[in-house]
């Protein structure tokens, strides 16, 4: 079996080139779609940069760019020998997608996480309003909350704690640890 591969493979190989005819391909959708693509993206990340960023600038915009872009790509690109050209503005408006959607979506969340201010919501339940109650009192195993005192579960955590330059000066024994932490008593007052 090991011989027969051998020999396959030590045969003298021939390399045969085929000669086409060179003639220019159709490139017409591909420049109209290529810069439709990089207008819509345009008019999304020029609003957002610029702090605009309400629902009917983010769907405004792009829908115009995207048409200028458009028409920009039928007219310039998508003629008889431009075709590398066409082909090339496919690949940037392929390419430039998910780029322009990230942009823009970091735009509109700094923007929102700037001007978010915490609503309340009113309670429904008495059951809703217990478990409210509960978790406004904090971690702790006996909880005061606002209609009185409760036992729940308590808060556990875990962390690591770093000795200062002036502990690790008086005490040189002390080094990095683990700390856990129970908390036995939380509340509003």
């Amino acid at each position: 079996m090991i011989a027969a591969l051998l020999a396959l493979a030590a045969l003298p190989r021939e390399a045969h080139a085929q000669d086409l005819p060179s003639e220019p391909f159709d490139a017409t959708p591909k420049g109209t779609i290529g810069l439709g693509l990089v207008g819509a993206e345009l008019g999304l990340i020029i609003p957002s940069a610029a702090g605009l960023n309400e629902v009917w600038s983010l769907t405004v915009f792009p829908v115009i760019g995207a048409a200028g872009g458009a028409l920009t790509g039928y007219f310039t690109l998508d003629e008889p020998g431009r075709e590398k050209g066409a082909v090339a503005a496919l690949v940037v408006g392929i390419a430039g997608v998910l780029p322009a959607i990230l942009v823009t979506i970091r735009g509109v969340r700094k923007e929102r996480e700037e001007r978010w201010e915490p609503q309340s919501v009113p309670i429904r339940s008495e059951k809703e309003q217990r478990a409210f109650e509960l978790a406004e009192a904090g971690p702790g195993l006996f909880r005061r909350s606002r209609s009185g005192f409760r036992a729940a579960m308590p808060g556990l955590s875990f962390g690591r704690t770093e000795p200062t330059t002036r502990q690790s000066a008086n005490l040189p024994a002390l080094q990095r640890r683990t700390e856990m932490r129970l908390s036995l008593a939380s509340g509003v007052f």
